[in-house]
């Protein structure tokens, strides 16, 4: 998965010229992830800065295929102009002191984010403070340096640190990490996933300098090993259950994509609203196997763990609620009123009240009361590897629930109209769908009297 997608980078900043401003702070790979990221944005024909606020290693410019150096507080336009012009993307920066290459001004970033569209600039990568190379650090009392134009803030940390003593061999600045995360000041515990996620989202850490428009976006660098990957895990699922989104990346990997894994919330929206036209009665009030299937998809959804569940109520709602009531603590519910022009009322209304926690969002029908709790994990796990849309298959024929739809084509499910679920926009963009597998009797579903006698007619193995 490349970074720039992973990152949710407003698509129209790319096209238009309007800049995302990205700012990596912390240690483990700032620098890699920064010139990563310009020069992808470079490939898809755009144009991209790297600009840093703090000083680099002299070494580090020719990282990037033109640097431009900025003496003093004026910006050389004509310069900036013909590097992007012939090349994409440039590094922009501050004469050597030593061995090291100083930083731009916070002011001159956001000067550079207020010409952006003029220039043509999509994005502009910001290394915010410094590290000395090590793979983790807590900012000091000067640092970050965040541009007001920042709109997206990337705390770094390299997993080689995991596991590994919380000294300067490891750390930067040791005795802030310690001071962050509440440690007397002689210790040196080896750093766990969970110290980790709190140094990331602490505001003394990770989200120092972090404001309500910035998109927030921890980076577990250097996933490059079983091992790291799994510390990775362990860290990305302790800050989604937070509601924090976290990218498992290996950015100096120029064999590879940059991200090996996203994490973030996916939440199952069981559509429960239908008035049950075929069936006559309302279908998620039939008991099937000493449950209503309404309580058996709640249950399903509850055991695939993915995120947070939410049941779309419309027809029978005071029966809905009472049958839910012993999930109140556990389970949302949204009222579609609605519920009579169609399925599509009800994933508009899921869309519309979904947190923006939530990444995306796996619709799931009432009526599939053998459903296991399995695919909808292999759902989430497509998304979690890249796949923006995900479906079941059943030998070689793709279905149409439950499918799971990334927040980028919301947009689209809230344009259905009818009684019609996502279906639609799956066949619009089939080429993106990954299928994953599920058995036939997963889907089987009640539609009719008919249905409902066939299927009662079957053995049913308890999956709880």
């Amino acid at each position: 998965m490349l970074l720039h997608r992973a990152l949710r980078l407003p698509s129209f900043s790319i096209e238009a010229g309007a800049a995302s401003v990205v700012a990596f702070v912390g240690g483990g790979g700032k620098s890699s992830a920064a010139f990563r990221l310009a020069a992808e944005v470079a490939t898809l024909g755009h144009r991209a800065i790297v600009a840093p606020t703090t000083r680099i290693a002299a070494f580090q410019t020719s990282w990037a295929p033109a640097f431009v150096e900025v003496i003093g507080s004026a910006i050389p336009w004509d310069a900036l102009e013909q590097a992007l012009a012939q090349h994409g993307y440039c590094l922009l920066g501050g004469p050597v002191a030593g061995d090291r290459r100083l930083g731009l001004e916070a002011a001159q970033v956001d000067l550079l984010a207020q010409r952006s569209a003029s220039l043509g600039v999509a994005v502009i990568a910001v290394e915010a403070d410094g590290s000395k190379m090590r793979p983790i650090k807590a900012p000091a009392a000067h640092e970050p340096v965040l541009p007001d134009a920042t709109t997206h803030l990337a705390p770094v940390v390299g997993m080689d640190a995991v596991g590994a003593a919380l000294d300067e061999r490891s750390v930067h600045r040791p005795q802030h990490v310690r001071e962050v995360l509440g440690l007397p000041a002689d210790a040196t515990p080896l750093l766990t996933p969970s110290m980790a996620a709190r140094l990331l989202c602490s505001p003394n850490g990770g989200a120092k300098g972090l404001r309500p428009h910035m998109r927030f976006t921890p980076i577990l660098n250097k996933v490059d090993a079983p091992l790291r990957l799994a510390y990775a895990r362990l860290i990305a699922a302790l800050l989604a259950g937070q509601g924090v989104s976290a990218l498992a990346t290996r950015v100096g990997d120029s064999a590879h994509e940059p991200v090996v894994e996203r994490w973030g919330q996916a939440a199952v929206v069981v559509l429960a609203a239908g008035g049950g036209a075929r069936m006559q009665k309302a279908k998620q009030l039939i008991v099937v196997d000493d449950a209503p299937m309404l309580v058996r998809a709640v249950r399903t959804a509850l055991q695939a763990a993915v995120g947070p569940v939410w049941v779309v109520t419309g027809a029978e709602v005071e029966a809905v609620q009472a049958a839910l009531a012993p999930w109140r603590n556990t389970v949302t519910l949204v009222h579609n009123p609605d519920w009579q022009a169609g399925q599509a009322t009800s994933v508009a209304a899921a869309v519309r009240n979904l947190p923006e926690t939530v990444e995306a969002a796996i619709f799931m029908p009432v009526d599939q009361p053998f459903l296991d709790p399995l695919l909808l994990r292999r759902l989430y796990v497509a998304w979690r590897v890249g796949a923006d849309l995900a479906a079941p298959q059943v030998g070689n024929e793709q279905r149409g629930a439950p499918a799971l739809f990334d927040r980028r084509f919301w947009g689209e499910l809230l344009t259905l109209e009818g009684d019609v679920g996502g279906r639609r926009v799956l066949s619009v963009h089939a080429d993106e769908v990954a299928l994953v597998p599920a058995e036939a009797r997963w889907l089987m579903d009640v539609d009719t009297p008919e249905d409902l006698k066939r299927i009662l007619r079957r053995p049913f193995v308890d999956q709880t």
